[in-house]
């Protein structure tokens, strides 16, 4: 071989001989799981099944309460937010739905399509101990292959427990685990007892005020709950868990029984917060969104009494007119439907006082009355006239042409019916 190309090709780093041969480092080896998380393996009938226990003394503060203030709360209001009663009756008819005999339940999963391929590898499970201490129990599966021991296990274990307490559990959790247990021809009666979901009451109380219900944004808004820099998103956990089944390398599975275990604390925080706001026998810290909401909630359930105390304290306390307006709307809608319109009058009047699409409802209203009721045409003129001049001032315009279209048509119904009373 000639000298130039001898040069060219060390110069692209090409050598003759072995001297300059290097041999690849290598691979080390894997953290396994038991290695970065104390936990107990149990020996079951199916195999060996992976359980890792945390258990937190009832003063243990997560977010505005401590874990152990669950336990006093109201029985009855907890088993009236569950909204649909158990085919079992258990837990909730008679003495309620006791907070000390739910399980507090919340899985992490290979996907969120639910359905037979979609496997609940991590399932936690938050329980109050005979001495009030709360402990989180995490089965967590080692391989697939573990699925049927723990089934099994978890079956047997919850079998002592009256309630199911979760956060979009009946939408995700209970239907995703009901599936899993059916494979294995598991019916636990785990599955038919009470179930308190969460983010049915949370939509019911804060979904016109925050952008999302989410249990995270609950956490940052509600609960003044702050995780740290172990936690790791929801949406990455799937693949998460992927890549340790492919690599056997489980340095980020303690994120995610940290997400998990984050989830259940909030859940029980959540659940003190909720039925101390829908409890009437307690002092309360409830602002006028708050009483709105209540007021919403006990009038669906055609609790009267309650939802005029609610909703005519959301209207004293009322800093935004919106609110106010909303809550003066809602109070006189039950009125109404009641017959009591006379009480009803004042409500709508007191709403038109500010250009809001409320007023303008208000003002309908009023219309409506005093043309069918009362037969005061000029009256329900007036109030068409007024609630013309409110939708004209509205900020959106599909709403303004939609409130103006409306009112023209009533006006000229009015107008017409009033030439006729001159004839």
């Amino acid at each position: 071989m000639s000298t130039d190309i001898r040069d060219r090709l060390r110069k692209l780093g090409v050598h003759k001989g072995a001297a300059h041969v290097t041999s690849k480092p290598k691979r080390t080896l894997h953290a396994g799981l038991e290695a970065l998380i104390d936990g107990e393996v149990i020996e079951t009938d199916y195999g060996p099944i992976f359980v890792h226990a945390e258990r937190y003394a009832p003063d243990h503060a997560h977010g505005r309460y401590a874990l152990g203030a669950a336990l006093s709360q109201s029985p009855s209001v907890a088993a009236q937010l569950t909204e649909r009663p158990s085919p079992s009756g258990r837990g909730v008819q008679g003495e309620g739905l006791h907070l000390r005999r739910a399980a507090f339940i919340d899985t992490e999963t290979t996907g969120l399509a639910g359905g037979t391929g979609t496997l609940a590898f991590l399932i936690g499970v938050g329980t109050f101990d005979p001495d009030n201490a709360f402990t989180v129990r995490q089965y967590f599966l080692r391989s697939p292959a573990e699925e049927p021991a723990a089934l099994l296990h978890l079956a047997d274990w919850l079998d002592q427990f009256d309630a199911v307490v979760s956060f979009n559990g009946r939408g995700f959790d209970l239907p995703l685990l009901q599936t899993r247990f059916t494979l294995q021809r598991l019916r636990p009666r785990i599955l038919t007892v009470p179930h308190l979901d969460l983010l049915t009451p949370a939509r019911r109380v804060w979904r016109n005020r925050l952008e999302s219900c989410r249990l995270s944004s609950l956490e940052d808004h509600i609960l003044d709950v702050h995780r740290d820099q172990a936690d790791v998103p929801g949406f990455l956990i799937p693949q998460m868990y992927f890549d340790y089944l492919r690599t056997g390398d489980a340095s980020e599975m303690p994120r995610v029984l940290y997400h998990n275990t984050y989830d259940i604390l909030s859940m029980v925080t959540l659940s003190t917060h909720l039925i101390q706001l829908f409890d009437q026998a307690q002092i309360a810290d409830r602002n006028a969104g708050d009483l709105y909401a209540l007021g919403k909630w006990h009038a669906d359930q055609d609790q009267i009494e309650q939802a005029e105390t609610y909703l005519r304290q959301a209207m004293a306390s009322a800093e935004d007119v919106e609110t106010r307006h909303a809550a003066a709307l809602r109070l006189a809608l039950i009125y109404k439907q009641i017959d009591r319109r006379s009480e009803a009058l004042p409500l709508w009047e007191a709403a038109t006082d500010q250009a809001t699409t409320l007023a303008v409802e208000a003002c309908i209203e009023l219309a409506k009355h005093y043309e069918w009721h009362d037969r005061q045409l000029k009256r329900a003129l007036k109030w068409t006239q007024q609630g013309l001049k409110l939708a004209a001032r509205l900020p959106d315009a599909f709403a303004r042409d939609e409130a103006e279209a409306a009112l023209e048509h009533r006006q000229e119904r009015l107008e017409h019916k009033l030439k006729g009373e001159a004839e």
